[in-house]
């Protein structure tokens, strides 16, 4: 892959919100996954977990807890991805910045939303309030929702419009 070919697939991945009917496969999830698993992590701790959310009445139980994702009943798959912090026991250093964990399933989140863009999926990100996905997911105490990825064969027709993005010189500072 060269960098053209990466600044391309970053270029297509806008947020879609309208899907086909066709379901997303198991096969098509795990592929996803198995990308996800190869996100860097904070001393290689891997503290994400993926709870794969096929079931639509599960998933309209969990529109209720949606910040801005009153469309994900429509999509073939949501995949919820939570944090583990009890890993941070097998560090083998401390963790100065307790957000690490977090932050490293956000890089997995990116790889599962990337791949997806790349075999011909679509999907959007979903911010989740705290409390009712623990309830319907029955989550453990110490997995902190971090966020879902609402997954679905984009419909035919569906254009996401591409957002406006800030210019480059406005985003960074060199300190030389």
């Amino acid at each position: 892959m060269t960098y053209a070919d990466f600044q391309s697939l970053c270029e297509q991945r806008h947020s879609i919100h309208s899907f086909e009917n066709t379901p997303v496969t198991k096969e098509e999830v795990l592929s996803l996954l198995a990308l996800a698993r190869l996100a860097p992590s904070v001393d290689n701790l891997q503290p994400w977990h993926f709870h794969v959310v096929f079931n639509r009445d599960m998933r309209k139980q969990l529109m209720d807890a949606c910040c801005y994702g009153n469309f994900v009943e429509g999509a073939g798959v949501l995949i919820i991805v939570t944090a583990d912090l009890a890993v941070e026991k097998e560090s083998k250093k401390t963790l100065w910045n307790p957000k690490e964990l977090e932050y490293s399933c956000i890089t997995a989140m990116e790889h599962i939303w990337l791949g997806a863009v790349a075999s011909g999926l679509g999907g959007s990100w979903v911010s989740l309030h705290h409390g009712k996905p623990h309830e319907v997911l029955d989550l453990p105490h110490e997995e902190v929702v971090i966020g879902g990825l609402m997954l679905g064969h984009v419909k035919i027709g569906e254009k996401s419009a591409q957002k406006e993005r800030r210019s480059l010189e406005k985003l960074y500072t060199f300190h030389e």
